[in-house]
């Protein structure tokens, strides 16, 4: 942004910052203003605010002829056709279909030196990034126009459940069939068998340490590894060096506890450290083949790097069976999917996120009843969530924070913007700080207002708002199209016919103010005022409400 730009902007807040960010501050905490059920309309607004990256025009009327239960079934099947532009957009990007050997054949090449031709090292650097940039381009293109809206809300979920963070290592190679075949593969089948994906998937096993993990050195070993040192250097210093880096490369608890804290029974859920601990020595060989010469690249399984013996995990024992020596780790893998803690744990964290950040007791207990009874069944879990009487209830209307990817989403999807190049969408959310894939902490990205509702932060947002309707973010512009049907000759109801647009659920009076304060202020300055200048400092209020930052 230019200075000139900056100084405009910030002139606009002093005027309407303080009302917007009072009102913004506060939202999360209002109390409803109408306690009766909600109308038909409204609770289709409430479906799509929570599984569609909120309400259009056209997307409520979409839901309205299909009826709710039939659209979702639908959304979950990933039935409804998609547009011929984001299918060519997405036919672009190559990467998206590779296999793990391909990519690494493709993608993954011997770094040039700084001594070589700038031509080759921007060669190198240009093949080592296309998967990364086309997997979250992928994202973006089909999260702000994909018709199976749904799906994508549900993808967004399970990406930060079973968090990777795409800079470490070469996860932006395996990030690639992670999203594509085992998040978007499974998400709409059991969790069982989305569990048992990531847990062999190696995304996963490289992010959190597994691949490295191994049964601690033997005394034999490590006094082979004193010898050679000793006979290398010729230095006891150096081999007792040697035998402490042994050491150190046993085992790794790092999966083995995010296994249980985060992906499943959360944390201090009727498990100790020693449960823990045996969890890891099950875990042992799993790892990863990188390296095609030495077989098929992806999960492997390497008996030398497994601890053997018995394992005891939640007071049973686990023993060893030699013709299928995985058996350990899926034994705890299924025992984790049946328990009772990991249904109430999943049942509250998808409560949380698609409800009340204060999730209503008795609707967790109904979903994870639905998710008990029907073995870990997913459909079956998200009809539960939109099944149950409270998910309507009119105190949950319009009382989540969105979250940054969801603001910029709906602000996109809402003004019907052109997404010319993905990028722009990407650094917004740097900005924002939220990141695709780039969640260092294994919790992934908080969905509470608390992670998000900050001034700091919100002055980012309303910037984005600004410049996304001035048609000021290279890459990214709200086409004239959607400006038509404005009133050419009454300026003063265009605040309307546009809250109408980009807020089908309403203008709170306080925003509706501020608005009516800018508009006198221009009005009183330009008489004859022009719809390409008022137009968009209405829609970059409107974006910056706090009602759009509610869903």
């Amino acid at each position: 942004m230019s200075s000139c730009r900056f100084f405009r902007f910030v002139r606009i807040l002093a005027v309407v910052g303080p009302v917007l960010a009072q009102s913004t501050l506060t939202a999360q905490r209002r109390e409803p203003d109408d306690p009766t059920p909600l109308t038909e309309t409204e609770r289709i607004q409430h479906v799509l605010s929570r599984f569609g990256f909120g309400a259009t025009k056209e997307r409520i009327d979409e839901v309205r002829a299909k009826g709710i239960e039939a659209w979702f079934e639908e959304q979950l099947d990933g039935a409804a056709k998609e547009t011929y532009e984001l299918g060519e957009r997405l036919r672009e990007l190559t990467t998206l279909k590779l296999s793990a050997a391909e990519l690494f054949a493709s993608y993954d090449p011997k770094n040039p030196g700084p001594t070589a031709p700038a031509k080759e090292r921007r060669e190198y650097v240009r093949l080592r990034e296309t998967p990364r940039r086309e997997l979250l381009a992928s994202i973006v293109l089909r999260g702000a126009q994909s018709n199976n809206v749904v799906r994508e809300t549900l993808a967004d979920f399970w990406r930060n459940h079973f968090n990777v963070d795409i800079g470490k290592s070469n996860l932006r190679l395996w990030a690639v069939p992670y999203e594509r075949d085992v998040l978007r593969g499974h998400m709409c089948g059991t969790f069982g068998d989305l569990l048992e994906a990531t847990a062999k998937h190696p995304a996963m096993l490289i992010y959190l340490d597994n691949a490295l993990s191994r049964r601690p050195p033997t005394k034999g070993e490590l006094s082979t590894v004193r010898e050679n040192a000793r006979a290398r250097s010729k230095s006891k210093e150096r081999a007792a060096e040697a035998v402490e880096i042994a050491k150190q490369r046993g085992l790794n608890e790092n999966y083995a506890r995010e296994l249980l804290e985060l992906h499943t029974l959360g944390v201090d859920n009727g498990y100790t450290q020693k449960d823990v601990i045996e969890v890891a020595k099950a875990l042992t060989g799993w790892t990863v083949n990188q390296n095609p010469k030495r077989g098929d690249v992806g999960f492997c399984y390497q008996a030398d790097m497994h601890a053997r013996g018995d394992k005891y995990f939640l007071g049973r024992m686990i023993r060893p069976d030699k013709k299928n020596p995985l058996l350990e780790g899926e034994i705890i893998l299924h025992r984790l999917e049946r328990h009772a803690g990991t249904a109430d744990f999943l049942a509250t964290k998808l409560c949380r996120h698609f409800v009340a950040d204060e999730p209503p007791e008795k609707m967790v207990e109904h979903v994870a009843a639905t998710f008990k009874r029907t073995g870990g069944n997913l459909r079956a879990v998200y009809k539960a969530i939109l099944d149950d009487p409270e998910f309507f209830d009119p105190k949950y209307y319009q009382t989540k924070f969105k979250r940054p990817f969801e603001f910029l989403l709906s602000a996109i999807r809402v003004t019907h913007a052109q997404i010319d190049d993905p990028n722009a969408v990407l650094e917004a959310m740097k900005l924002l700080q939220e990141p695709l894939y780039g969640q260092e902490d294994p919790t992934g990205y908080y969905d509470t207002a608390e992670a998000w509702n900050d001034p700091g932060v919100m002055a980012v947002r309303w910037q984005f708002a600004f410049r996304l309707a001035k048609g000021q973010i290279r890459g990214l512009r709200i086409p004239d199209e959607f400006y038509k049907g404005l009133h050419p000759r009454i300026p003063r109801v265009w605040k309307d016919q546009l809250a109408r647009r980009i807020l089908p659920a309403g203008l709170g009076s306080r925003s509706s103010e501020t608005l009516d304060l800018m508009m006198r202020r221009y009005l009183a300055d330009h008489p004859d005022p022009k719809r390409e200048e008022l137009a968009p400092r209405i829609v970059g209020l409107l974006l910056g409400s706090p009602e759009f930052q509610r869903q």
